[in-house]
């Protein structure tokens, strides 16, 4: 009797310590190390065209150039060589409450990049941010434009 208590003791403390650990929220720490861990260098861009929800065209924009962003620990950010032609800009960066997007409006000539970027994916090699139409409220008959940006480290 007296090991069947110490037994369901120790499994009863077992499963309050999975619950309590299971409950804690990840502060964005762990997403801004990956942004700010080294340069992301663009490796694809696509811009899907859609009316409502239906996808009417995918363009892959050809890289024929190195293109690189970068994200930096103090809240600053990059871009370099913006469409192939040497032009650069800076910003300011932020990642969204909700920790599904990252705020950095880039100004480079008359283009904003990434005022609001989705992240689509984020891990230690792998960034894909998409801008433009993001918004998940639309029409059936509302044209909307979304691009896609695939980065790595290299």
């Amino acid at each position: 009797m007296k090991y069947k208590i110490s037994v369901l003791l120790l499994g009863l403390i077992i499963v309050v310590a999975l619950f309590s650990n299971s409950c804690k929220k990840d502060s964005g720490d762990q997403l801004s190390y990956f942004l700010t861990s080294g340069t992301w260098s663009l490796a694809s861009q696509q811009v899907f065209h859609y009316v409502g929800d239906t996808l009417k065209k995918t363009d892959t924009i050809n890289l024929a150039c190195t293109q690189k962003l970068t994200f930096n620990s103090n809240g600053s950010s990059a871009y370099q060589n913006y469409n192939c032609n040497n032009s650069s800009g800076t910003g300011q960066w932020n990642i969204t409450p909700s920790n599904l997007t990252v705020q950095s409006p880039i100004i480079i000539g008359k283009d904003t990049l990434f005022s609001n970027a989705q992240i689509v994916n984020l891990g230690q090699y792998s960034l894909v941010l998409q801008t433009g139409s993001i918004s998940p409220y639309y029409t059936s008959k509302t044209v909307r434009l979304i691009t896609r940006y695939g980065f790595i480290h290299q």
